[in-house]
């Protein structure tokens, strides 16, 4: 438990002209136990007291230590505090230590001074801060996420200078550096330098996943226009984005494979690419592929269905279902893709056969050339199962998800007919039969969503959202099933359920 008590900051003299992490944690009186720590010990055995990674450690460390006050109730925001009067009562004087103790947080995430922070934004308050509990939302998620995002450009270079990372957990955040980079798209060539990536909660990396997939929405309705005005993608920028895909999936696999999960139907085209850029990598991985295979699968996953965007907007809106000259049409993004594609510089033979061979299928009923089994690239097989699979289990302008399990099941059924067998196998092992989103029933009345599996690809941790007993919603809770404790019957799954039965959607509770 921590040992920080609020009142240490009430009348504290907070307003220093420049950045001291050791001052903070003084004021905070939570030195001891952050210099204390193993963390922060061995970093200092490696590099100094005042070596910049040792700070970023002491940052982290402290939010650690500060995260059950942080996850608290705080007093309603006040417009007309004021510390210059005198603080008579109890609740003042804890609003005026909560006061000093936020904008505190605020200078640990950021690294600047509290006289910097008020230089920058005169209207700086903690309004937005205190408001955060009674919205159901972490601030120590918040801090710790405004830290990371202020420290990332550090971290991958202190990381990259490493030859190896000796269990130093030192950030959520790191590197994978490839020895050989192509000049146009620098991708890893050859061999890599494979970075110990340090393994965060499934909370934690959920938070940086939803970071990247608002990126990636970014970057590629850029990528849209620039094709749109007859410009080259930007290369480099999608290979950038693919590695932090891959980080992410490292460091924490289920929230990203969570995260894929998100899928607004008016924006279905960009979240489907990131979406299978993320099964790519997850299939990639599976088959036990080198790095440099990853990278150019999960490029290729982003990559292979942009010709859509060329496609009239009132057809890839469509709610109903298309005539046979509106499919027609469709066929040809595989055409407008390549034309993308082909004025780009360095693009992979592998993304090429991923996008080519993307809807061909192993009998023969694909298109558009309508080859069968080995006349197919595995590349293009890798794309067909990703590409299935997302389309199944997302929202999309015509169909409702049909769930993880349902899709499944499709997939299984088309084994050896739209999908290559052996490959389908290894990509079905690898979610497994109940993967993560799934809704289901347990033995003890709720209703929850399956957020990681275990080592035998089982649910393991499941975030239960609705009481079948009392037929409501409840407050969400993790359960982990092979580690239930105080409970006389171990919590089991019963069965699928389909979540708009309930009147639940997998996406509202990921964060």
């Amino acid at each position: 438990m921590s040992a920080f008590k609020m009142e240490s900051c009430f009348g504290a003299d907070i307003n220093v002209g420049y950045f001291n992490i050791t001052e903070i944690l003084t004021i905070l009186k939570i030195k001891d136990k952050v210099v204390g720590s193993k963390r922060v010990k061995s970093l200092i055995g490696m590099h100094g007291k005042k070596d910049r990674i040792v700070i970023i450690a002491m940052r982290q460390i402290a939010f650690d230590v500060l995260r059950s006050t942080l996850d608290s109730e705080f007093l309603p925001y006040d417009p007309y505090f004021s510390d210059d009067k005198l603080l008579n009562t109890r609740r003042e004087r804890l609003y005026d230590a909560q006061e000093r103790f936020l904008i505190l947080c605020m200078s640990i995430a950021t690294g600047r001074s509290v006289r910097s922070l008020r230089k920058l934004n005169p209207d700086l308050n903690t309004k937005e801060l205190r408001s955060k509990y009674a919205r159901g939302k972490s601030l120590f998620r918040y801090f710790r996420q405004e830290l990371n995002d202020h420290t990332r450009e550090y971290i991958l270079s202190y990381k990259s200078a490493q030859d190896k990372t000796k269990n130093v957990d030192i950030t959520s955040e790191t590197v994978v550096a490839p020895e050989q980079q192509v000049k146009k798209t620098g991708m890893a060539k050859k061999s890599v330098v494979d970075h110990k990536l340090i393994p965060t909660s499934f909370d934690d990396e959920t938070l940086t996943a939803l970071k990247i997939f608002q990126d990636g929405h970014i970057l590629l309705s850029a990528q849209v226009e620039r094709f749109k005005r007859g410009e080259q993608l930007e290369m480099l920028e999608m290979m950038k984005f693919c590695r932090r895909l891959i980080e992410s999936h490292t460091r924490n696999n289920f929230s990203l494979m969570a995260i894929r999960h998100i899928k607004d139907p008016s924006a279905y085209l960009e979240q489907h690419a990131m979406g299978m850029a993320v099964l790519a990598i997850h299939f990639a991985k599976a088959l036990k592929l080198s790095y440099a295979y990853i990278e150019v699968i999960s490029l290729g996953a982003l990559l292979f269905d942009l010709g859509r965007f060329k496609l009239p907007m009132a057809m890839v809106t469509k709610t109903t279902k298309m005539t046979e000259g509106e499919f027609d049409l469709f066929r040809k993004h595989i055409q407008f893709g390549e034309q993308i594609l082909q004025k780009c510089e360095g693009v992979p033979k592998a993304v090429y056969q991923m996008l080519a061979d993307h809807h061909e299928k192993i009998d023969g009923s694909g298109y558009p050339a309508g080859k069968q089994d080995q006349e197919i690239s595995v590349y293009g097989k890798i794309a067909a199962i990703i590409d299935a699979y997302d389309a199944m289990t997302s929202e999309q302008p015509h169909k409702p998800s049909m769930g993880p399990i349902k899709a499944y099941r499709q997939m299984q059924k088309e084994s050896g007919l739209a999908f290559d067998k052996k490959l389908l196998s290894v990509f079905l092992n690898s979610i497994g039969s109940i993967p993560v989103g799934s809704c289901v029933a347990l033995s003890n009345g709720r209703v929850g969503f399956v957020l990681t599996l275990n080592k035998s690809f089982q649910p393991s941790l499941v975030r239960q959202v609705y009481s079948v007993t009392n037929k409501a919603f409840i407050e969400a809770s993790d359960i982990e099933l092979n580690k239930v404790a105080n409970l006389r019957t171990e919590v089991k799954i019963e069965k699928d359920v389909d979540p708009q039965e309930f009147g639940l959607q997998f996406i509202n509770h990921l964060s």
